[in-house]
């Protein structure tokens, strides 16, 4: 009989998956990093959402109010670009919207099977498209982003106009720019010159404006100042300036019922200025002094009042020369008299001298 045959089975190994489970484990970690800072995104991309789609909602609103400051002249245009390109850019309104959904890739891993369709353990990393909601995206918004360039055309056409000529009226529109040119140059007419421009003066002024010789009201308003009717009518009105203040008047003063502007002024005389004198003794000279107070009692001239006030300086000289001469003459006579008296007093004394001589002699032996 033979020996037993005997069969000994290995111990069965367990397979070590801690570096397997570790792996998915920080495969799991990820994915869960990812979906956060996803989330993160999605905060911040929603709250800028919402504030861009309220800055699209208020456009309309915004346009039209801009629109209406620069009709009314309280925004200038270079001002009213400058705000709508700051609205623009606040808002980034020109990259649009993306529309309320979106597709997005998606990380995750997929178990691997075997033959018999049983997990094997492993895992693969995949990716697939899925549809999720815009962040802050309100359902249904539309913004058209054409309408920033027509309100832009739309600015620039209300102020520099489009350039047509109306069949009508024969005017070429040159907008609000044209109009407040247009404006300004009668500005300056009234300002400068006291008159309204004519149409000749005015259709030049828009020629020129047309051409680009004349860029705005002020520099119309600084060419006008070379003309020589400025210079005369600036000469003009400091000659008047100077008279009305020489002779306390005002151009309110110089008005009449009409609204014409007269050239004549009042000149208040003061008698007391002349110095006191003896009619009698004037009268004498043959001479009669104006009567100043009556004179001016009437509006003159400016050349007839600087006329009569070197009147008056030459006749306050010549009293003064005739109270000089008056004095000299007076003199003179007292001097004429003293002389006549002590000629005659010198005689008598001559001829009391004589008597004496002649007495004493009488009595010599």
């Amino acid at each position: 009989m033979g020996a037993p045959s005997i069969t000994y089975e290995s111990p069965k190994i367990e397979k070590d998956n801690t570096f397997r489970d570790y792996l998915q484990y920080q495969q799991d970690r990820e994915l869960q990093l990812d979906e956060r800072a996803d989330q993160a995104r999605d905060r911040d991309s929603a709250a800028k959402r919402r504030r861009r789609e309220q800055g699209a909602l208020g456009f309309d609103a915004f346009s039209q109010n801009l629109q209406k400051q620069v009709e009314g002249g309280t925004t200038a245009y270079a001002d009213a670009q400058n705000k709508l390109q700051d609205y623009i850019s606040r808002f980034d309104l020109r990259a649009g919207f993306q529309p309320d959904t979106q597709t997005r890739q998606q990380s995750y891993f997929e178990d691997v099977l075997d033959a018999e369709g049983k997990k094997t353990g492993d895992r693969i990393r995949k990716t697939r498209e899925i549809t999720v909601d815009t962040p802050g995206a309100t359902p249904g918004f539309e913004f058209d982003t054409d309408a920033i360039n027509r309100f832009q055309n739309q600015l620039q056409t209300l102020y520099q106009g489009t350039g047509e000529i109306d069949t009508v009226t024969g005017e070429k529109d040159r907008g609000i720019r044209g109009q407040r040119f247009s404006a300004g140059v009668q500005k300056a007419y009234r300002d400068l010159l006291g008159r309204e421009g004519t149409e000749d003066e005015l259709t030049q002024a828009m020629s020129d404006f047309d051409n680009a010789l004349v860029k705005s009201a002020g520099d119309f308003r600084d060419q006008l100042k070379g003309s020589s009717e400025y210079t005369k009518q600036f000469n003009n009105n400091y000659m008047d300036n100077y008279y009305d203040t020489m002779y306390a008047s005002s151009p309110a003063d110089r008005t009449d019922s009409e609204g014409k502007v007269s050239k004549k002024r009042k000149y208040t005389f003061d008698s007391s200025v002349l110095p006191g004198f003896d009619a009698d003794t004037l009268k004498d000279t043959g001479i009669t002094l104006p009567d100043y107070e009556k004179y001016f009692s009437e509006a003159r001239s400016v050349a007839e009042l600087e006329d009569q006030r070197q009147s008056i300086a030459q006749t306050r000289d010549f009293i003064y020369q005739s109270g000089i001469t008056s004095l000299q003459g007076e003199i003179e006579k007292e001097n004429r008299k003293i002389e006549i008296q002590g000629k005659k007093d010198v005689a008598k004394i001559d001829q009391a001298t004589s008597m004496y001589s002649n007495l004493i002699g009488s009595f010599n032996f």
